[in-house]
């Protein structure tokens, strides 16, 4: 099976890595939080010190951080994967960044002699712990070829769905419809409870729209809003689809109101938290709580 190096063991890679290395495979791990990392030395991975060991003499290096900057801090420099990789690794970056920052590490990867292919994952961290991920990946259909029997041990889907820069494209579109979703859930809810309907039986019709609600809202009715996907990168993600749509000359006006309800979350330090979390605001401005009077 060769070796695997990964890089990034935080809510989903710290979840999936353990996917791949129960298919069998061996594992270099890394990750900037080491703590992170010593869960998975009893499992048979060898821990890295950076990311240029882990690289080191693996034929397949799987990245999954949080944004653009830490994507490049990984890869480059060095102490980045790039130096460690031996010509002709296959990089696969897994982490949710714009289709130009994909199609610029692409470029800088095939540059040294390596090979690149972005598969940013959706699913959650259920479909993160189970291997059932959606994997949308954008590169060469040699380099999804070699990718594949990998990417299998994390996902349920896995797709090739273009050029280098589709996948991220993809994500994106994925995530903003989920943060317009979550969005227009809050405000469906507020705007109910402010009426005096009961939000438990309001959430249960709303849930009848879409999947992602009859996730997200009971939880918020229990006042749970620990993270499964932190509020900071659902922003994150938002304003780089503004930045690709401002790329290719498409509105996103939905998109730019939900990135400015999120601004005000985070103004108020709700960053670590879920992104439903947004709720708290529109619950301020209304003077009404949807949550159970004892949460």
């Amino acid at each position: 099976m060769g070796t695997v190096g990964f890089i990034g063991l935080g809510i989903m890679g710290g979840r999936m890595v353990r996917n791949v290395l129960k298919a069998g495979h061996r594992l270099q791990v890394y990750n900037r939080t080491a703590s992170k990392a010593e869960g998975l030395r009893g499992l048979g991975a060898a821990i890295a010190a950076s990311a240029r060991e882990a690289a080191a003499g693996a034929d397949r290096v799987v990245t999954i951080v949080s944004d653009p900057p830490a994507l490049s801090a990984v890869l480059e420099g060095p102490d980045g994967a790039f130096a460690g990789c031996a010509p002709g690794t296959l990089v696969i970056d897994m982490s949710t960044v714009d289709p130009a920052t994909s199609q610029a590490m692409a470029a800088k990867a095939q540059a040294l002699g390596l090979r690149y292919l972005e598969a940013p994952v959706t699913g959650g961290v259920g479909a993160a712990e189970q291997g059932t991920l959606t994997i949308m990946a954008g590169g060469t259909p040699e380099d999804f070829a070699a990718a594949k029997p990998l990417l299998d041990t994390m996902g349920k889907k896995v797709l090739h769905v273009g050029p280098m820069g589709h996948g991220s494209v993809l994500k994106l579109a994925t995530n903003l419809v989920a943060a317009c979703i979550v969005s227009a859930m809050n405000e469906g809810l507020v705007l109910a409870a402010k009426a005096g309907l009961d939000p438990a039986m309001v959430s249960e019709v709303l849930a009848e729209r879409s999947p992602l609600i009859g996730r997200t809202a009971p939880r918020i009715l229990a006042g749970q809003f620990a993270a499964t996907f932190p509020l900071r990168l659902s922003h994150k993600d938002t304003q780089l689809a503004l930045a690709a749509g401002r790329q290719l000359g498409v509105p996103l006006f939905t998109t730019g109101t939900v990135a400015q309800l999120q601004g005000a979350a985070l103004a108020r330090g709700m960053g670590d938290l879920d992104q439903t979390a947004t709720i708290q605001v529109l619950e301020a401005i209304a003077g009404v709580s949807v949550r159970k009077r004892d949460a």
